[in-house]
């Protein structure tokens, strides 16, 4: 018999004891009592094959004494400790299941619930129930469950009436098993826990446990308790998984299903009481009036993604007609250059004498007045480009925030993407163009100034054209015969 089957069969003798009790803690399981001796060899046993398990007994006098050596009609404790395994709960005991289920934070840390005193399997939506076989041993954590529980919808105002953290624990996942007490237990507490997390608020008037139901007209009624039958328990699981499991929308469909309660609530009955005639018919009418929700929240989608689509097309527009104007201010540039030149060979041709230093200026002058006008337009440019960057971060948080990533780059994203992309390479293209006819400009305006001219030696006939000694020409007449 496993270590754990035999723990809860010695709790099980022990029950008969006088003064019987028996509380559990995860890792700590406490047992007093007056037990006979059947009960006292059953938790020697335990005692001497020792493994995961420690076990203390303490006697009427608080001393260590071994179980087998108590004496007949005398009142022991014993407590029995182990360690638990990390996001796993080790159960031995009803009443530790029971007080497990109903802690304040235990059953949302856990992924795996293994029980000593039941042999049937069960799931719900936060963690598994298995019987116990082995010593205890890690898990995987849980999922972690989003920030949109019971307590973000319901208005708590007593600290031992609560709404529960999460609803994921007490929603079934698959069949329930029959005959199981680990399940009756559960489904009763997480029937508790359903009624907790429908109503607008929960607080106590005096003694009394009460709700508050948003709507119209609004209602305050008591708590009361809902019948622990299966139909009724079917009906929680289904309003429960509506509300908080199928969508993003929980408060809107809280509120819609709160106020559907509210209208037709009949006078002196209690919430738990009247949840099994009110809720079906709330929770239809609920549901319609979200579709119709969803449909006027589709109209102002489709609005919403149609102001995208024409700020879409004024921004790539933008970046089309800058990509347009760099390139024509670039052209105009060259054509500038390439009317500077023409005139330089047009006086070249009439031969006009010309001042080549100061036409060298020219050539500076319009080289510098390319570089800045270029310049200038690539800046005004990029500061454009930043500010648009900046817009499309704050279109993306704080009006399409309804877009997943993949559809806001198809939709928003991308098409820009490629705009900046075409511009981008427009400037690279342009910029080369620039910096050739600038280098050009420069060039010829250091030829004309004699910056790049060929030194000839000081003192040479090549130097002093009037030192070149003239030939004299002469001409002879032809002989004659």
């Amino acid at each position: 018999m496993p270590r754990s089957k035999q723990v809860h069969a010695a709790v099980e003798l022990s029950r008969p004891a006088l003064g019987f009790s028996v509380s559990e803690d995860l890792g700590h399981l406490q047992v007093a009592g007056v037990l006979d001796r059947a009960a006292l060899e059953a938790w020697q046993r335990i005692a001497d094959d020792g493994d995961w398990l420690q076990v203390l007994c303490v006697d009427e006098s608080d001393d260590h004494v071994r179980p087998a050596d108590v004496l007949d009609g005398d009142r022991v404790r014993l407590s029995i400790r182990y360690d638990g395994g990390a996001h796993a709960a080790y159960v031995f005991t009803p009443e530790g299941w029971r007080s497990f289920l109903l802690g304040e934070r235990a059953p949302y840390g856990v992924s795996v619930v293994r029980l000593a005193f039941d042999d049937t399997s069960f799931a719900t939506d936060g963690f598994v129930v298995e019987p116990w076989v082995g010593p205890p041993r890690p898990e995987m954590p849980p999922e972690p469950s989003p920030d949109t529980g019971p307590r973000r919808q319901v208005r708590c105002q007593a600290s031992n009436l609560m709404a529960p953290r999460s609803i994921r624990p007490w929603l079934l996942k698959g069949e329930a098993p029959s005959g199981s007490v680990g399940y009756e237990t559960w489904r009763g507490i997480a029937t508790d826990m359903i009624v907790r997390s429908l109503p607008t608020e929960l607080y106590r008037d005096d003694t009394v446990a009460r709700v508050a139901l948003s709507g119209q007209p609004p209602r305050r009624i008591d708590l009361g308790e809902a019948p622990k039958k299966p139909d009724t328990f079917a009906l929680l699981q289904r309003a429960a998984a509506w509300v908080y499991t199928q969508g993003s929308d929980i408060e809107v469909r809280h509120t819609f299903l709160t106020s559907e309660l509210a209208r037709e609530w009949s006078p002196g009955q209690t919430f738990g009481a009247g949840l099994p005639v009110r809720l079906p018919t709330a929770l239809d009418s609920a549901s319609l009036v979200y579709k119709a929700h969803l449909r006027t929240g589709s109209k102002d989608i489709l609005k919403a993604l149609a102001d995208l689509r024409k700020t879409l097309s004024d921004e790539v527009q933008k970046l089309m007609q800058q990509t347009r104007d760099l390139s024509a201010g670039v052209w105009r540039d060259v054509a500038v250059v390439i009317g500077l030149n023409a005139l330089r060979a047009a006086t070249d041709m009439t031969k006009v004498p010309v001042d080549a230093g100061k036409l060298s200026w020219v050539y500076v002058m319009v080289a510098a007045y390319v570089g800045l006008s270029y310049a200038m337009s690539v800046r005004t440019n990029a500061r454009f480009l930043n500010a648009s960057e900046d817009s499309r971060l704050a279109w993306r948080s704080k009006l399409y925030a309804f877009l997943d990533e993949d559809d806001y780059k198809a939709l928003a994203k991308q098409p820009l993407d490629d705009a900046i992309a075409a511009y981008r390479s427009t400037q690279r293209w342009t910029t080369a163009v620039v910096v050739l006819v600038i280098i050009g400009l420069l060039y010829v305006a250091a030829s004309d100034a004699g910056l790049l001219a060929e030194r000839v030696p000081t003192g040479s006939a090549m130097s002093n054209p009037e030192r070149i000694p003239k030939a004299d020409v002469c001409w002879t007449a032809p002989m004659a015969a």
